[in-house]
């Protein structure tokens, strides 16, 4: 068994791979496994392979919304339990709302502050 078998795991969903990487390794640094998804399809993929604790979800993804995986997620007893982050570029306050209302644990601003993010991860341990 791998040591990052024992780590909290945290799934990144961006369809920008930069960003991606870097939230993943910021997130390793914490003291947990990351996984990368650039689709709603690797995503559910990833889901599928190993359960986050956290998932970190863009809100616009080449093949669909993550607002429409988040809703799939809560609606799934299997992932109901995931802490879903919500990120966008715009901070509108309909789609944060709508974000809550779907069971979002946060929605954030990218680029992420670090602080927001060391407060998030906390919760997850």
């Amino acid at each position: 068994m791998s040591p990052a078998a024992d780590l909290p795991h945290v799934l990144v969903v961006d369809d920008h791979p930069d960003a991606a990487e870097v939230l993943a390794l910021l997130i390793c640094a914490e003291g947990f496994s990351t996984a990368t998804a650039r689709t709603v399809a690797q995503a559910r993929e990833q889901i599928a392979r190993q359960l986050p604790r956290m998932l970190f979800l863009d809100l616009h993804l080449p093949d669909g919304s993550g607002m429409d995986l988040l809703a799939e997620l809560k609606a799934d007893q299997l992932s109901a339990g995931i802490e879903v982050v919500l990120l966008s570029g715009l901070m509108e306050e309909a789609l944060k709302e709508q974000a809550h209302l779907l069971g979002a644990s946060a929605f954030l601003l990218k680029p992420l502050d670090p602080e927001q993010l060391t407060a998030l991860l906390t919760r997850a341990r």
